[in-house]
């Protein structure tokens, strides 16, 4: 029926954009409201809307969001620009030409759209409201534009070159007199194709930015299909559909897809679904795509835990006994606003406060998020029992503290945690920690050398979502007790280093792995000799107890020898050393070195020396490690004649360590060769084969360390490219060169002032052994695109800035992250100045 119930005025619209003024006059206008129809045809001219929403909306955050979400979901599919829209307090309007399939959805809805909360709002359209010419504005026109300034001014983005940035596309300034929306398909498909279309520019392009555009539909971007990108961001849309995401994206290829906050995301099918697109992406927000369901968590798409579950705190622990038989999953959230703790040190807090004769606890999908560590964990009713109960949800927090010349651990610390129970059910497709377990142990098992590696057990790939404490006897006794059922008599040499493991002692079923022979329980946390003591039952030949608290109480060697005898005697080796052979003169390791010291055994020296000295186009930068007065010697020991087939090769590749030797036996001016200065020894160096280093095999040893000097030693195995192993050794004395360095002024430089290089005839054993594993490394380390944006750098980043400047925590957060967005050097630069300028107040400061 013709009506109106808003009593439209007469009025020029006028935008100061060049554009010439819609005149809205209304003559010859035609006015409906609740029809199903309208008579001939609307024409170019324009027609004005009104949303007749009577205030009903007012109360709402945004009425405006509310009216256009609805609207454009009744005239799906078609084009519309809403033009000049005028909030009003009962009435809503705006004009729109050109749009005759979407009048026409609104006229078969009898003018009327539906908002989210469920409310009906009727529409009034008067068609000629205002004559059209072709002066007055074009939103395509102008779309067009805004899509060409932006190709010619493509951004780096993610850390990708030549991305076409069009997030957030509506919020562009030239579009601040209408509406765009490319959740709606047909502004989508227009500026798909205006990008399309233009071939110069379109050639340039290496990725896509459509994030937080409230997309559900992407069959538009068929169009670039076939073609190789970097980057298609389409993080905080509206997709929900895994058919239809598929469906859209089965010809479109790029490096990284970027799918974060999007409904898809949250459903218990994610990641699975994403299967069809293995070939076409190789990494899905910052995962790379073989690994993406391995750090799937539930606490990002499955669990809210402001609402799920039952929130479990100290004022309400009588509660908990109803979740005594409970399968379902936990969890547990831990605040932390400034992230004061860890991750490594929140679950070492945690083993503290675990009931060693419970069960076994396996924290999952570990996550840091709104302030919070949180974590799920399932099937363990009475550890959480013991953390409630007996703990009270308080997390311990042990310092070390001085009293008197005597060190303690106070305890006095600590921080409350809650539990929300029930907050999942446990469903097909998520974590089984004895499962994955299993597999990573026989990952671990070199059936070649019967050696079960169960080294840095965190870092095996399968246990990425989990954390699997070693420190636990339950869990430590668990893991042997699969070992030893898998392996029983195939395993000699049982590998526990870098564990965590504070005791020994339970360990019994290490009986039935029969055949073992040697055992490393190397830089762990076992503290005494005695933790170890049930296990000299165990025949064991070999036993390596270095890096241990337990090693640092013995002064001399041989007290330590003596001591770890009476409960192995059947011991032919220790941390190494052969004990048959003058075992008086065993090195010493940890007995009286700060252990501070052992960085330089990592990447603050050693690593990336041996690093350099592996490729010889490196080896003209090592001049840095030595001064003018710098010694080198190399010493070549290697008899030829104990190789199986000596060959003159063989002699002509050794004869270029002897060339350079130092033999003292021989005491003549050509043997006798010490080098001095830098550029002597690096003379040297460049003339020495290619080298691979086997860094399985390295053992690292500081045994001096103070304020001024330092004595690294390396012994282990490499190889002179391409098949020739040698055993080596390298001593490096390192001195104070420089002091006051840095940003902060505390950074110090060390130089080598005296290095002995020795060269060996590698024993049957170091050959069998030698390059038969690979290094182990945390995988996430060597992915492309996570190094400078992952969360380990980043809370490296604040951490180092806390230290060099002496700021709480929010400053450094204020600074690094929001003001220089991560960059260290301007966070530096910005310090300073604020500093300068006296902007930060006392309290600032810790």
């Amino acid at each position: 029926m013709h009506a109106n119930r808003h009593r439209s005025q007469a009025r020029i619209i006028d935008f100061a954009d060049r554009s010439q003024p819609i005149v809205v006059d209304f003559r010859d206008s035609r006015k409906y409201f609740k029809c199903k129809q309208y008579d001939g045809s609307p024409g170019l001219n324009w027609i004005e809307f009104c949303v007749q929403h009577e205030g009903a909306l007012n109360f709402s955050e945004n009425p405006q969001q509310l009216i256009l979400d609805a609207l454009f979901k009744a005239v799906e599919g078609e084009e519309l620009f809403p033009v000049n829209y005028q909030c009003g307090q009962h009435v809503d309007t705006f004009l729109a030409r050109s749009c005759k399939p979407a009048l026409d959805k609104l006229f078969q809805r009898r003018l009327s759209i539906e908002v989210a909360s469920g409310i009906e709002l009727n529409l009034s359209v008067a068609l000629n409201a205002a004559a059209y010419n072709r002066s007055q504005i074009s939103p395509a026109v102008i779309i067009s534009q805004a899509i060409d300034r932006l190709m010619d001014q493509l951004e780096t983005y993610e850390g990708v070159q030549g991305v076409l940035n069009l997030s957030n596309f509506g919020a562009n300034p030239a579009f601040s007199h209408f509406i765009v929306r490319l959740s709606n398909l047909a502004t989508l498909q227009l500026v798909c194709k205006t990008i399309y279309n233009n071939d110069d520019r379109r050639r340039a392009l290496k990725g896509f930015s459509l994030a937080h555009n409230q997309i559900c539909d992407l069959a538009p971007l068929k169009l670039f299909g076939d073609v190789d990108y970097d980057l298609l961001d389409l993080s905080g849309n509206r997709l929900s559909s895994a058919k239809r995401l598929c469906t859209d994206l089965e010809r479109f290829r790029a490096k990284q897809l970027k799918l974060a906050d999007n409904p898809l995301t949250k459903k218990s099918q994610y990641p699975d679904c994403l299967e069809p697109l293995k070939n076409n992406f190789q990494i899905v927000d910052g995962v790379p795509f073989d690994k993406l369901y391995k750090t799937y968590t539930p606490l990002n798409y499955e669990i809210d835990v402001d609402c799920d579950g039952v929130r479990i705190d100290w004022t309400n622990k009588s509660t908990l006994a109803q979740f005594k038989d409970s399968p379902d999953w936990h969890a547990f959230l831990i605040p932390d606003t400034e992230r004061e703790i860890t991750k490594e040190l929140l679950f070492d807090y945690f083993s503290i406060s675990l009931h060693p004769g419970y069960s076994e606890f396996y924290p999952c999908y570990y996550k840091f998020d709104g302030g919070e560590h949180r974590f799920l964990v399932r099937s363990c009713y009475d550890q959480i029992e013991h953390l409630v109960q007996t703990h009270n949800l308080q997390l311990k927090m042990p310092q070390l503290v001085t009293i008197g010349d005597v060190q303690e651990i106070n305890y006095e610390r600590s921080v409350p945690y809650y539990l929300r129970l029930n907050v999942s059910t446990f469903r097909p497709g998520h974590i089984e920690p004895k499962q994955l377990i299993e597999q990573a142990i026989q990952k671990r098992f070199n059936a070649i050398n019967r050696v079960l590696n169960l080294e840095q057990f965190q870092l095996t790939e399968g246990l990425e979502n989990m954390i699997v404490m070693m420190s636990s006897p339950k869990v430590l006794s668990s893991i042997l007790r699969m070992s030893s059922r898998k392996f029983l008599g195939n395993c000699i040499d049982l590998r526990l280093g870098n564990n965590k493991i504070v005791s020994a002692n339970n360990l019994r079923t290490l009986s039935l792995l029969s055949s073992l022979q040697a055992l490393d329980l190397g830089h762990n946390w076992i503290g005494e000799l005695s933790e170890i003591s049930s296990l000299g039952d165990v025949p064991l030949k070999s036993l390596r107890l270095h890096g241990n608290p337990l090693c640092r109480k013995y002064s001399l060697a041989s007290e330590y020898i003596k001591a770890v005898k009476q409960i192995f005697p059947t011991l032919l080796q220790l941390d190494d050393v052969e004990l048959s052979s003058r075992p008086g003169l065993a090195p010493q390791k940890d007995f009286l070195c700060d252990t501070a010291a052992y960085e330089l055994t990592g990447e603050l020296f050693l690593q990336p020396f041996l690093r350099e000295f592996e490729q010889l186009d490196q080896r003209v930068h090592m001049m840095r490690y030595y001064t003018d007065q710098s010694l080198f010697t190399l010493t070549s020991s290697f008899d030829i004649n104990r190789c199986n087939r000596p060959t003159s090769e063989l002699f002509k590749r050794i004869n270029k360590y002897n060339y350079h030797s130092r033999n003292l036996l021989k005491n003549s001016l050509d043997t006798c060769r010490v080098h001095v200065g830098a550029s002597e020894i690096l003379a040297v160096l460049m003339q020495l084969p290619v080298v691979t280093h086997d860094y399985v095999s390295l053992q690292t040893d500081v045994m001096h360390y103070d304020a001024q000097l330092a004595i690294v030693q390396v012994t282990g195995m490499l190889r002179d490219e391409p098949d020739l192993l040698l055993a080596f050794s390298r001593q490096f004395v390192l001195k104070v060169d420089a002091v006051g360095l840095g940003v902060g002024k505390r950074e110090r430089r060390m130089k080598i002032i005296n290095e002995r290089f020795n060269i060996m005839n590698p024993t049957k054993k170091q050959e069998r052994d030698a390059f038969k594993f690979c290094e182990l490394s945390n995988e996430t380390n060597a992915k492309e695109g996570e190094g400078e944006n992952s969360v380990d750098v980043k809370e490296h980043k604040l951490l180092l800035f806390q230290e060099i400047t002496g700021l709480r925590s929010r400053w450094c957060t204020r600074i690094v992250q929001e003001e220089s967005n991560w960059n260290f050097q301007l966070a530096l630069e910005q310090f300073l100045r604020m500093e300068s300028d006296k902007e930060l107040p006392n309290d600032a400061f810790a």
